[in-house]
């Protein structure tokens, strides 16, 4: 009994890194129509930022939040130039672009923090281990499980209990009737796009104590991120967020019961929903005239 519910907490601390991570896409793919396949990069490069800050002496508790300030502004920069030029393309010219780009910051990190696996040094307050039915499981994840659930919550109260989310999904809809009110639609766009990268390296930063940082993570980060965002149904807040926790126990348990076959196992589970819910698991409402 014990066993199984530490590997229930821990395909939550999964799914809530997963949660997180697939906000952000789901913000920029959503909001934007935007295929941002740089979101990894954001992710591990967020993940390097928390290593470093938190090997440097600084105080531990900024290390989240510098690794969403770098990360937001890189993304602040990538929105000035290139995306800005290519928001009102195909998707297939933002996914050469999105996708070349992360090419080289994946080479540029690489450089930049060297191609072995890095881990942070936790702090004594995190390191340790609180036990359940006997067994131990890390503080760190509870940490993680309780500072994700908190930061779902902003972000759900942002961008659909405010004003200025009301102002990003009508600049959407219609950009002009947005800009004939006053409004600038391009800096909308441009906090939008920087919170979504912020979101990625903040997820890094939170994720780095328990899968730690190495180059190709940002590869694989996408495509679960990918996978959370197509699986829950574009655009819906609570369908990113079921897309999450379905992926992460998937991955979980798939690993705990069939480690060699828990790839194909959990990518079997996801195309069996899609072909029973091709729009998603919680699509979105359509308004009907």
């Amino acid at each position: 009994m014990g066993f199984y519910l530490i590997q229930t907490l821990n395909a939550v601390a999964f799914s809530v890194l997963l949660m997180l991570c697939g906000l952000g896409l789901s913000l920029v793919l959503s909001l934007m129509n935007f295929v941002n396949l740089t979101h990894g990069a954001s992710y591990l490069f967020g993940s390097y930022v928390a290593v470093v800050w938190l090997g440097s002496g600084a105080p531990w508790w900024l290390a989240v939040p510098a690794a969403f300030l770098a990360a937001a502004l890189a993304g602040l920069l990538l929105d000035r130039f290139p995306f800005a030029r290519f928001y009102g393309r195909n998707h297939l010219a933002q996914v050469l672009l999105t996708y070349g780009l992360s090419v080289m910051f994946a080479d540029l990190m690489r450089l930049g923090f060297g191609a072995e696996i890095r881990s942070p040094a936790l702090p004594d307050l995190l390191r340790g281990v609180v036990f359940v039915l006997g067994m131990p499981f890390p503080i760190y994840r509870l940490v993680l499980i309780l500072a994700g659930g908190v930061l779902a919550l902003v972000l759900w109260y942002l961008f659909d209990r405010t004003i200025w989310g009301a102002v990003v999904r009508a600049s959407v809809a219609d950009r002009r009737m947005v800009e004939t009110l006053g409004l600038d639609t391009s800096r909308v766009f441009a906090v939008v796009m920087a919170i979504a990268a912020g979101l990625g390296g903040l997820s890094g930063a939170l994720g780095v104590g328990m899968l730690s940082a190495y180059p190709g993570l940002d590869e694989e980060i996408l495509l679960h991120a990918l996978f959370v965002v197509v699986l829950g149904g574009l655009g819906t807040f609570r369908g990113t967020v079921a897309g999450a926790f379905i992926l992460g126990f998937a991955m979980t348990f798939a690993r705990v019961w069939l480690p060699e076959f828990a790839g194909f196992l959990t990518l079997l589970a996801i195309a069996l929903l899609l072909v029973l819910r091709p729009d998603g698991l919680v699509a979105p409402r359509l308004r009907q005239v």
